[in-house]
């Protein structure tokens, strides 16, 4: 364990050693999930999708596919329908439906779950289907299977039961062959779920009937004789996430006989991603979230061994989210004007679903799932590595996902262990409240400034104590958007200025340390002057605080009413501006004219480039051309996010050497989402 762990205890203990005496509570306390010591994964499942929690005791790993093992029956979860109306479904369950066309079978339906469960016994059986009323007809049904995520797949069986059929006293094998099918797949989610399923024009089907069917994207088999009781479906490995079986009537319109027992599907190697997702833990009282501590190992299938693979492109991602309650999702039904109104879980189980489109927005049916923001917390970021600390404000509630992922058959990383630091409130409560000087109470709250103008702003914060045993904390740290300059510090009632121990710049935004405590006993109130500038639409200008010595960890600033002097009673600016149509603005280079030859004055030229509304890091190039449209110097700058950016040139070719003096263009360019963008502008070099 880790020298700064105070105590190492399984999570079920842990709700009992926060309930416990003052001398326990004072301590940061690390439980542990897997590993040596530590709870059970299968014990705190609440979403697996393609997860394997017992091949390695303690551990959990993504699931491995074998030629021999039906991965239908590993799964769990099922649900029916395609669009599922389980409460409990979440994206990534694996799904089954079936469509029909205009049969004559009153009250006889399949349940396609029965078809999935390893049974044959649990199976279904249809002799003479037909057209009813002449209208219409059995032109055919199809069965589609939603893995939730692409899997490594190379055979799909159709299976009859086994036995004689009791009315016709024949043998289900081979009698009961289906003497046409079609198999088709996809990847493609978007396009199976708008899908509105239609046969028309399908060659072959002769009959009446409303358009219903459509294929999937990838064929992977079409049969119009089949002679076989079992369909055995090959085809070269490869990932696939859906798959489609079409089973055509043996006679226009009719099918003599009909018998289905199991839908089976079968592949080799490791599923290419993997999630699993905790059960609410309850900690027994609201705490701080310190560092997480990560047990990965990574390894490679070599015939029937595992063999440890340190060098494997596989990665683990781990996150956590913490609530104030024990639910983070919100239950809702209908109140009398169809708006939606919050509901018990236990409540929202016993009414209607509403599965088609004219389902009314009524009292009595179940309404949107929603999450509870209110209560929760987004998930934290991604955490790759043991030791990080994941941003989230304090909770009494807990959840934890973990992602596996890797890009060959043969490799895959394991999660060993889990453990989670927590601790102590160092205040009840931290609020916190930011305005743009000079406008300290907007109309309707909001934050206001321009996109990447330095803007001043007002910071205030205030603790609130709930009790003696609640230390307090001499450090702030400013997480803002983009690079912050430090401009003072007020601190009591009324604010006054004070001088800071000492002020310590970090890449986006600065820690402050406090000349004096903020505690119950010595004030509540802080405010920070600070200068930063925004890039994108809306940004947070975060803050946390902590203490500089001592066990406890920080805690999140909250957003909320921290000053009668400030208006806005939240964190959050916005930006606006015509720069913000753009992604890349203000594009510079200085000096103009450069001199690279040595002598220390002007020997470089800073080529500088702000970045607006990326949301995910985009790629960047610099290059410098000659007039005539050579280039000769190139910059892969790498992937960047929102902001101010600058590099340097020396004035050298890509081979070192020093360029003639002259003219030149600058190019930055930047590869996006939505295309790429591109910005030039001259240069001088002379000598």
């Amino acid at each position: 364990m880790p020298n700064i762990l105070r105590l190492a205890v399984p999570i079920w203990m842990l709700g009992e050693l926060f309930r416990g005496g003052s001398a326990v509570v004072a301590e940061a306390v690390y439980w542990q999930l897997g590993g040596t010591g530590g709870a059970l994964w299968t014990t705190w499942t609440g979403l697996n999708v393609m997860t394997d929690e017992v091949a390695a005791p303690g551990a959990i790993q993504p699931l491995e596919l074998k030629p021999d093992q039906n991965v239908v029956t590993q799964l769990p979860n099922w649900t029916r329908y395609r669009e599922p109306i389980d409460i409990h479904y979440r994206e990534g369950m694996p799904r089954v439906w079936r469509g029909i066309g205009d049969i004559a079978r009153p009250g006889h339906v399949a349940n396609e779950i029965e078809f999935i469960d390893g049974d044959l016994n649990t199976n279904y059986i249809g002799r003479l289907w037909e057209a009813s009323g002449g209208k219409g007809g059995v032109w055919g049904e199809f069965y589609t299977l939603d893995m939730g995520v692409q899997i490594p797949v190379e055979r799909f069986v159709l299976v009859p039961p086994e036995g004689v059929d009791p009315f016709y006293q024949e043998p289900y094998r081979p009698n009961y062959a289906f003497k046409q099918y079609q198999l088709t797949a996809s990847n493609n989610q978007t396009l199976v779920e708008s899908q509105v399923e239609t046969a028309g024009g399908v060659p072959g089907v002769e009959c009446g009937c409303p358009d219903y069917y459509q294929p999937l994207d990838i064929p992977l088999a079409s049969v119009s004789q089949n002679f076989d009781s079992v369909i055995d479906v090959r085809f070269p490995l490869q990932y696939l996430r859906f798959l489609r079986m079409w089973l055509i009537p043996d006679k226009p319109r009719i099918f003599t006989r009909y018998a289905i027992a199991e839908l089976e599907v079968y592949g080799r190697g490791f599923v290419p991603k993997a999630t699993w997702e905790s059960k609410v833990v309850d900690l027994g009282k609201v705490v701080n979230i310190g560092q997480v501590i990560l047990g990965i190992s990574k390894w490679r299938r070599e015939g029937d061994q595992l063999v440890p693979a340190p060098a494997a492109e596989v990665a683990v991602e781990v996150k956590i989210r913490t609530g104030l309650d024990d639910t983070p999702v919100v239950y809702n039904s209908y109140n009398d004007m169809a708006q939606p109104v919050e509901v018990s879980e236990a409540a929202y189980e016993g009414m209607k679903p509403r599965v088609w489109p004219w389902d009314p927005p009524a009292v009595g049916w179940q309404g949107p799932i929603v999450d509870d923001h209110q209560n929760w917390s987004f998930w934290s970021a991604s955490m790759r590595a043991s030791g990080a600390r994941p941003r989230v404000p304090r909770g009494r509630y807990l959840q934890l996902q973990t992602l596996m992922e890797n890009h060959d058959l043969w490799d895959f990383a394991r999660l060993d262990s889990v453990g989670i630091e927590a601790a102590p409130l160092l205040a009840e409560r931290v609020l916190g409240e930011v305005a743009v000087v000079g406008a300290l109470q907007p109309e309707d709250h909001l934050v206001q400034v321009q996109a990447g103008e330095p803007t001043e702003f007002l910071y205030d914060i205030r603790a609130d104590f709930a009790s003696t045993g609640q230390t307090g904390f001499d450090a702030v740290r400013l997480l803002t958007p983009a690079t912050a300059a430090f401009r003072g510090l007020e601190m009591g009632e009324p604010p006054a200025p004070v001088t800071p121990d000492s002020v310590v710049a970090e890449a986006q935004g600065f820690v402050v340390y406090l000349p004096q405590r903020v505690s119950q006993a010595e004030g509540k109130r802080l405010r920070l002057r600070l200068e930063t500038a925004v890039y994108g639409a809306s940004e947070e200008l975060r803050a946390e605080v902590f203490e500089r010595t001592g066990a406890n960890l920080v805690q999140e600033v909250e957003g909320g009413d921290a000053s009668t002097d400030l208006g806005t009673d939240q964190l959050r600016v916005v930006a606006s501006g015509g720069s913000l149509s753009a992604v890349l603005g203000k594009v510079e280079a200085r000096p103009a004219v450069f001199t690279p030859q040595g002598d220390g004055i002007n020997d470089r030229i800073q080529i500088s480039y702000i970045l607006f509304r990326v949301l995910v890091a985009a790629q960047v190039k610099i290059e410098v051309y000659t007039l005539g449209g050579g280039r000769v110097w190139r910059l892969q700058a790498g992937t960047q996010g929102a902001g101010s950016h600058m590099v340097e040139w020396d004035g050298r070719d890509d081979q070192g050497r020093l360029v003639a003096p002259g003219m030149y263009l600058v190019r930055v360019q930047v590869e996006t989402d939505g295309g790429t963008l591109a910005r030039v502008l001259p240069i001088a070099v002379a000598y």
